[in-house]
């Protein structure tokens, strides 16, 4: 690909001092959401053109699993070395959060070039431990699997989310964090795009569809705060001039605008299925025709320097991306339901479970290559491509977290075995983590100006941010306070 050539747009998402309180939590995670390789000189984002290059792509929707994996397997060693101690003990905090900060703060900043060589070496000394203690495969084969009420491999997933976005929230603002880890303007798969989508996928999974229309009332009750947020966001950032970049969502839009008007709208939808099986065919049918119209012109439209004159022209991006949202939440609401429709397997019942997983998962990545080379990924409108490659990643991690901790650690025991403290530390107090993060980064980026730092102040920043951050709750936790 000639690369000088090439039209190129840069999308920088490090906010510094300006950081806005409102902006989380969308903010924080997409701020995380922002490594990957588009090419082979690191090239940020690629028009569907000339220049578009769809094995590119391909290699940076795969390149995005080994940044997220460390912060996973930190979690499966705090369960392996550290389930013996309470989970109200403070050594055993310490012992998790360096167990799961640590990698999670190197793999964003100083050791990214290593993550793959790191995720091979520790999911052999997982498996070594593993191997070790030989007896949890005779104890799994007898184990009764509760996966119905509050799975756990669910609870995992969002704890890693909640871990990586409240490290990379800061971490982007430090010059060891790579630049070339930025948010796809308009074809692109880094790690960036993922942001928005796994939101909406985290909301999908815990939901259900709704009944009739007094489910659509409690529906309102998480929409109308989330659109409060979001005209709020609007306000203020209109009020202090802060810099809003228009291709992402629009002029007006922004992140919590789309997650309001995707649950409402695909609550209205889910009012069409009657059953629970019935929302794939659904979903996949909002999605075909979705992609239909942005074939037929509407994707040049919106990723075109068209001018902003009115409401819907300004903020085309977020409102043609409307569509995919509600696919993808559609999506996800039926794969949660599906894993938690039997409260209780065996064993052969698990294992077939996790096969089925394994199957979906290899059937969404294949789609989600083809759309590579046919529509391309595209998160600013929510493609094709784009759905099933996020869905891709969610059933992907949903299986490891399933297999690592439900088969292999917790199984083994007679009694029930909570989860690494942190996860339960942070799942109770979530929004709470999010605000302090969002906060404990503005105070940081006043006082001790991350980009002029060094690769070693940037990690003991980092870790110190972190240990302040997750310890602030850790403490809520000990005393059974939960806020938001």
């Amino acid at each position: 690909m000639d690369h000088q050539e090439a039209t190129i747009d840069h999308y920088d998402a490090c906010v510094t001092a300006d950081k806005c309180l409102l902006s989380a939590p969308l903010h924080i995670f997409q701020s995380y959401m922002e490594q990957a390789v588009c090419s082979s000189l690191d090239i940020e984002t690629v028009r569907k053109g000339p220049s578009y290059c769809p094995w590119a792509i391909l290699r940076a929707s795969l390149s995005v699993l080994p940044i997220i994996l460390p912060t996973l397997l930190g979690l499966t060693l705090s369960q392996l070395l550290c389930q013996h101690l309470s989970q109200r003990s403070l050594r055993r905090f310490l012992l998790e959060f360096l167990l799961i900060t640590l990698p999670t703060v190197c793999s964003n900043t100083v050791a990214n070039s290593y993550n793959n060589h790191y995720c091979i070496v520790v999911a052999t000394l997982i498996t070594l431990l593993l191997l070790r203690c030989g007896a949890w495969r005779g104890a799994a084969a007898k184990h009764c699997y509760e996966v119905g009420k509050k799975p756990a491999a669910i609870t995992l997933l969002r704890a890693t989310s909640y871990i990586c976005t409240g490290c990379a929230i800061l971490a982007v603002d430090f010059k060891a964090f790579p630049i070339e880890w930025r948010k796809s303007r308009e074809y692109g798969a880094s790690l960036m795009d993922v942001g928005i989508g796994m939101f909406v996928m985290s909301m999908g999974v815990v939901s259900q569809r709704a009944h009739n229309w007094a489910d659509m009332r409690r529906v309102l009750k998480v929409v109308l705060p989330l659109l409060m947020l979001g005209l709020a966001r609007t306000v203020v950032i209109t009020l202090i001039s802060y810099h809003q970049d228009e291709h992402e969502y629009g002029t007006h839009l922004n992140a919590f605008f789309t997650l309001g008007l995707t649950k409402l709208l695909a609550s209205l939808c889910s009012l069409l299925a009657r059953s629970d099986k019935q929302l794939l065919p659904l979903s996949l049918a909002i999605l075909m025709l979705h992609e239909l119209f942005l074939q037929q012109g509407l994707a040049a439209y919106v990723m075109s320097s068209a001018n902003r004159s009115s409401f819907l022209s300004a903020n085309r991006e977020g409102l043609s991306a409307l569509p995919g949202c509600i696919s993808l939440y559609l999506l996800s609401v039926w794969g949660g339901r599906w894993y938690k429709a039997m409260d209780k397997l065996s064993y052969e019942q698990f294992l077939t479970k996790l096969r089925k997983i394994l199957l979906v998962t290899a059937v969404t990545w294949l789609l989600a290559f083809a759309c590579v080379f046919l529509f391309g990924i595209a998160r600013v409108t929510f493609n094709a491509g784009y759905v099933f490659w996020l869905f891709g990643i969610g059933t992907l991690l949903l299986l490891l977290c399933s297999f690592l901790f439900e088969l292999c650690l917790m199984a083994p025991t007679e009694k029930l075995t909570p989860l690494p403290a942190l996860v339960e530390t942070i799942n109770m107090n979530g929004l709470t983590y999010f605000m302090l993060c969002n906060f404990l980064t503005g105070l940081v980026n006043l006082t001790l100006n991350p980009a002029k730092r060094s690769s070693g102040e940037c990690v003991a920043i980092l870790m110190l941010y972190m240990l302040a951050s997750t310890g602030m709750v850790y403490v809520l936790f000990r005393k059974g306070i939960r806020i938001a």
